[in-house]
């Protein structure tokens, strides 16, 4: 049976903007549908109460008492919640016993799910284009930046043009300028969705950039700028619970980006870390 989650977002192109901004509320704040009244999110989503229950009846329910329900079924089956509040609540409820054991069991888990959820035929194309790519330009920003500069950390003692794209007017004018259709652009965009990796990643569309989006939602407004997007999907929306299932999925596509070549890739490994040593020794020599 389909999720009430899928449900919406299968829906999601269909509504008004009206209704798209009660949609985006609803999906981003499941625990807050299943214990308030429509006339309290539409007030939180920016819209009507008429509006909340239209949406239900858009997405194909019968009012907004079945969508509380179906919330709450989802919420039971998967068993998470994961705004701010509740993350430091669950961490604090768990025994001191094996609570290393326990907190990344859970994260375990998480990987493993999202694993589950990624096309291994999408992952070897873009992998591929990842590996062919004359440059590789890295965009994000909030909590994505620290995942983007891992990626540009570890690619760069891999492959030569890996580039972390700077926001800085004068610093994005010249990069825009060199653009081209043989880069690649991975953007990482989650809750909440900051504008300007969306518009960089606009502009390096029409520039001919292959784009690559890591986003948490299928109605993430990052999709209709990227060429393929993997969706690290979550019950509720936290940057801070999808951290680790992010990182587990960055270092999966650097192995995947090195696979089309092995011997290559431990190569370079090799040439770094020999020019590293004989720099770090000449250095304090």
């Amino acid at each position: 049976m389909i999720s009430i989650k899928k449900k919406i977002e299968q829906h999601f192109s269909t509504l008004s903007k009206s209704q798209q901004k009660v949609a985006n509320f609803v999906l981003n704040n499941p625990s807050f549908i299943s214990m308030h009244s429509a006339a309290e999110v539409g007030k939180k989503a920016g819209a009507s109460e008429t509006t909340v229950i239209r949406f239900c009846y858009s997405v194909g329910l019968d009012g907004y008492v079945q969508l509380q329900q179906k919330w709450r079924e989802y919420l039971f089956e998967h068993n998470t919640n994961s705004t701010l509040g509740n993350y430091v609540a669950s961490k604090k409820a768990l025994p001191s016993e094996q609570l290393c054991e326990k907190v990344m069991g859970q994260m375990s888990k998480q990987i493993a799910n999202v694993a589950t959820q990624i096309d291994s035929q999408q992952f070897h194309e873009v992998t591929k284009k990842i590996h062919e790519a004359s440059t590789i330009y890295l965009i994000g920003a909030g909590g994505s930046i620290f995942a983007t500069q891992w990626l540009q950390f570890t690619l760069n003692m891999l492959r030569p043009g890996v580039k972390l794209v700077h926001t800085d007017t004068s610093t994005l004018i010249r990069t825009l300028q060199e653009v081209d259709e043989t880069a690649v652009a991975i953007v990482v965009s989650l809750h909440r969705y900051y504008k300007e990796p969306i518009e960089i990643a606009e502009q390096f569309q029409q520039r001919g950039a292959y784009i690559i989006a890591i986003t948490d939602t299928n109605v993430a407004p990052i999709h209709p700028y990227a060429h393929e997007t993997f969706v690290l999907q979550q019950v509720e929306l936290s940057t801070i619970d999808l951290m680790p299932v992010l990182m587990a999925f960055l270092n999966t596509l650097v192995a995947g980006m090195m696979s089309h070549d092995i011997p290559y890739y431990n190569q370079q490994r090799i040439n770094y870390d020999d020019f590293q040593n004989s720099f770090l020794a000449n250095r304090w020599s």
